[in-house]
């Protein structure tokens, strides 16, 4: 994104999951600044969430999924080279994305 001549994104996500999202996208592009702007759907409950199955569910699972994108890196250093994860897209060179996209 740098060499695009941007320095910074604005990550627009649910409230419910933008941990994890900052997470990630700080770990895929440590050179921009990321800025939250967390939106707040009206169907899940934000306020006495505990009270509402449905929105309990939803935020145990998420954050099962942030601890488990907290441990990725440690996971992943565990993997005998050459049979880790494949690169992440975000982190392509520029001249392999373009090689991509003509192709």
């Amino acid at each position: 994104m740098r060499q695009q001549g941007f320095h910074s994104l604005r990550l627009v996500t649910a409230w419910y999951h933008m941990r994890r999202s900052l997470l990630e996208f700080e770990r895929a592009m440590p050179e921009i600044e990321i800025v939250p702007h967390p939106v707040f759907p009206d169907q899940i409950a934000h306020e006495h969430w505990w009270t509402q199955r449905q929105t309990a569910t939803l935020l145990v699972s998420e954050y099962g999924k942030y601890l488990a994108a907290l441990a990725r890196p440690f996971v992943e250093g565990l993997a005998p080279a050459g049979h880790g994860p494949s690169p992440s897209p975000w982190q392509a060179e520029p001249e392999s994305a373009a090689a991509e996209l003509r192709r």
